[in-house]
């Protein structure tokens, strides 16, 4: 008698996403991937936003490719003008018109104090874009909560795929968050102390590795894919002698101590 063994049936998607669900869950290696590869979108969708704005900026206001906005000095005085005019306009238009009938997007840290890390793909990506509207039109806002909101939102969509548990969204959701700031400025312990201060609200070991993972892997994925976006050019603020410490003091004591006055009337 013959046996004929059955071949064994393909792996479906379903069950691909229950590997991964139970790999994070079970194991620390697990979460710290996850942190990566969504360190790894951060800073994609930070270059992403980086280019677009740039294209703008060519476009509206015609300057040079690769050319900053905010070093340019000779803008024709129509463009200076109807640029950021229009383009508040349409903005605004287009804001209107998608939030008209919803509530306001959820930010990342609103997303993790009151919904377990739960955010909207959909408004994340509409207040990603209304960032590089406004910024791209001239508006004089930076695009760092577009960044956070963007790759908060893709992190949180992940999470809701995969059905991680709240602790895991909230993480993965701070990952995000600080890969983008880090990625934004080539500072990967910015970013962490971003995440851990003002997304996750502490600091603990256990989440120290997946948020460290995270903003470095934005850092160098930023890097890799267009660092000329990176670059900053410091004038050279002559020699620092021993007499200029005092004032150095001075001056962050008075920032520490502003720091805690916002920080508690905030409060």
């Amino acid at each position: 008698m013959i046996t004929v063994k059955a071949p064994a049936p393909d792996a479906s998607p379903a069950d691909t996403q229950q590997g991964l669900r139970a790999f994070i869950r079970s194991s620390e290696i697990g979460i710290v991937v996850l942190a990566s590869a969504i360190g790894v979108l951060a800073g994609i969708v930070v270059v992403a936003m980086s280019v677009a704005t740039q294209f703008m900026h060519e476009l509206v206001f015609g300057i040079d490719s690769g050319q900053r906005l905010s070093v340019v000095t000779g803008i024709p005085p129509l463009r200076a003008i109807a640029g950021p005019v229009l383009g508040g306009l349409a903005v605004g238009f287009v804001s209107w018109f998608f939030f008209r009938r919803r509530s306001q997007p959820v930010d990342p840290i609103e997303a993790n104090a009151l919904h377990g890390g739960r955010m909207s793909m959909r408004d994340s990506i509409i207040v990603a874009l209304q960032t590089i509207g406004s910024s791209g039109s001239g508006a004089s806002v930076g695009l760092e909560a577009g960044y956070t909101q963007a790759a908060s939102g893709l992190a949180s969509h992940i999470g809701r795929r995969l059905r991680l548990r709240r602790a895991d969204m909230r993480l993965i959701v701070g990952c995000a968050a600080g890969g983008a700031i880090g990625a934004a400025f080539d500072a990967p312990l910015t970013g962490a102390f971003y995440a851990f201060e003002l997304i996750l609200g502490s600091y603990s070991i256990a989440v120290f590795v997946p948020v460290m993972a995270a903003t470095f892997m934005a850092t160098v994925t930023h890097d890799l894919l267009a660092p000329a976006l990176l670059s900053v050019e410091v004038p050279a603020i002559g020699t620092i002698t021993i007499s200029d410490l005092p004032l150095v003091v001075l001056l962050g004591s008075a920032c520490g101590l502003v720091g805690i006055v916002v920080m508690r009337a905030a409060a």
